[in-house]
């Protein structure tokens, strides 16, 4: 089976969810759905370390793509979440080119990183090779950053072409309350700087992932040949659904 980042750069369209519901049987619906990977959310939860390894292993038992979204200023977990076996990371809130660096030196292993070296999973812990686990994870490890505020969007043009980072993920949301529009992620000042950021990125040759908040979102995207996405969370997903569902049966 072909690694996310193969495909990737391989320009498949891939779609993702945001998970912040600490649950195997959810991610295992959500792997039955036919996603092509999840954004487990350690920024905005409480989900404990055990409850992610869970997650991950029913991620992995699903053939499901997993990366982990983590807070800023929280180093440590990067390197627990790779040896876990996670396809990559998304860092929260980069805001300029020596924070895209630091990501990158997180993720790799020398020469590219700074990464600890260990038997893990990835490696059978040890019984699969430790060199050929290294290679692999040269190639197929995600460095994922997000570009969410003011300062990252003045830097955008330096962030994008850090060397090891593979994706930016837009940050609309974050990103308006910066240009004091808090939550207007439809304003033309916040969709310029989106646009501005996947110019940037795209330039750099990188992929840019964008989060379609309305259906005619995609065609737009399309258009700007990005063919990565973030649709939602299976928080409002749950949400809708249940909601669509009562009413279904009011009516």
């Amino acid at each position: 089976m072909p690694s996310l980042k193969s495909r990737i750069i391989a320009r498949d369209e891939c779609f993702g969810l945001f998970c912040s519901i600490p649950s195997a049987v959810a991610l295992e619906q959500v792997a039955a759905a036919g996603y092509d990977f999840v954004i487990i959310d350690l920024e905005h939860t409480l989900i404990s370390p055990e409850q992610v390894e869970t997650m991950i292993l029913a991620a992995h038992g699903a053939q499901l793509a997993v990366l982990v979204r983590v807070p800023p200023q929280t180093p440590h977990l990067v390197v627990q979440l790779l040896d876990a076996g996670v396809a990559g990371i998304v860092f929260a809130r980069i805001d300029d080119a020596q924070q895209a660096q630091q990501a990158v030196e997180l993720c790799h292993y020398a020469p590219l990183g700074q990464r600890g070296l260990n038997a893990t999973r990835a490696s059978r812990y040890g019984m699969g090779g430790l060199t050929e686990a290294t290679r692999r994870a040269a190639t197929e490890t995600l460095v994922v950053i997000m570009v969410e505020s003011r300062q990252g969007l003045d830097n955008i043009e330096s962030i994008a072409p850090t060397e090891g980072v593979d994706v930016v993920l837009e940050g609309a949301a974050d990103l308006s309350q910066s240009l004091d529009l808090t939550w207007q992620t439809s304003h033309p000042q916040v969709q310029a700087a989106v646009e501005r950021v996947c110019v940037a990125t795209q330039t750099a040759g990188k992929a840019f992932c964008a989060i379609p908040r309305e259906l005619d979102d995609m065609q737009r995207w399309r258009g700007k040949r990005v063919s990565l996405f973030v649709i939602g969370d299976d928080r409002g997903v749950m949400r809708r659904a249940h909601l669509a569902h009562l009413s279904a049966h009011k009516e």
